[in-house]
């Protein structure tokens, strides 16, 4: 039977924990589209991609798209009652106020189908990919956005973080 060295197994198992954890990128804010350092009020449009090849599987997130915008948001989020949801908080290097944004998870959400009978009824429905659109307004001191997957079967799971560099 061969004998592997101390040093080989933890080598191992550090190279297999990190493929296990949350993904993670750096978004440069001045190289981003539209991005204009002479308007003081900035709102950046974000796509993430969300996949897991399989249902139970953890979530693999990716930034597809970021677009800077000029001017200020309004609070039109609406609310989430679904169970299945993505969790996303902004985070600040100087004490700020971090405000949770809501969304519905985009491999687990419900359809509405009509039944033979005229009423309507929400299924669940499971994909193993999706987008999820957000608009975050560039605060001073803004550092990172994590996001977190909410489910019933796991609980609050941080599946993603974009760090923000000027």
């Amino acid at each position: 039977m061969p004998r592997f060295s101390n040093a080989i197994v933890i080598a191992v198992l550090a190279v297999l924990l990190v493929g296990c954890g949350p993904g993670r990128s750096t978004l440069t804010i001045s190289k981003v589209p539209n991005y204009d350092k002479s308007v003081s009020d900035h709102i950046f449009f974000l796509d993430f991609r969300v996949t897991a090849e399989n249902q139970g599987d953890r979530e693999k997130v990716e930034l597809v798209k970021a677009i800077s915008g000029s001017g200020r948001m309004k609070n039109i989020l609406r609310p989430v009652h679904y169970p299945y949801q993505i969790k996303a908080i902004p985070r600040y290097a100087a004490s700020a106020l971090e405000k949770e944004l809501i969304f519905e998870h985009p491999l687990f959400n419900a359809r509405e189908v009509s039944e033979p009978g005229g009423t309507i009824t929400k299924v669940a429905v499971t994909n193993t990919e999706g987008i999820i659109s957000m608009r975050l307004q560039e605060a001073p001191g803004l550092d990172r956005l994590e996001l977190y997957s909410v489910t019933p079967e796991k609980g609050t799971v941080k599946i993603y973080t974009l760090r923000f560099k000027p």
